[in-house]
């Protein structure tokens, strides 16, 4: 017998129209990213950070809980951020508005995924 089991809960965000002076600043960014997952309560492991030539940079935290990355495009204003986390029930909205509010999106949009797994279950027997 197949059962579905619920292993984390995968948040999708566009923010576009952001705060393109504020994007070129890659440093500044990631230190605001950073700081606002640990805020949330969410446990940062590792982390990485990679600048592109000649503007836009990814920075990653790796949790306990999973993991957290933002992407950036300045000359474009945007930014994709990806949180994931198998803190089933976790509200993760503060802490999205909080990045919207921050990077300062005039734009965004949020996609939420479950991540489930097919899993088989023992049939129990029947004593005889």
């Amino acid at each position: 017998m197949n059962a579905t089991l619920k292993l984390g809960e995968h948040y999708i965000c566009d923010l576009s129209n952001c705060n393109r002076k504020l994007l070129m600043d890659s440093e500044k960014v990631y230190s605001l990213f950073s700081k606002a997952v640990r805020e949330s309560g969410l446990t940062v492991v590792d982390e990485g950070f990679y600048k592109f030539s000649p503007h836009g940079f990814t920075c990653f935290l790796l949790l306990a809980e999973s993991h957290a990355s933002l992407h950036a495009w300045p000359e474009y204003g945007y930014c994709a951020i990806d949180l994931f986390t198998c803190s089933l029930g976790k509200d993760l909205l503060p802490l999205i508005k909080h990045l919207k509010s921050a990077l300062g999106a005039d734009n965004f949009s949020l996609r939420k995924f479950d991540r489930d797994a097919e899993i088989e279950t023992p049939v129990l027997q029947a004593a005889a």
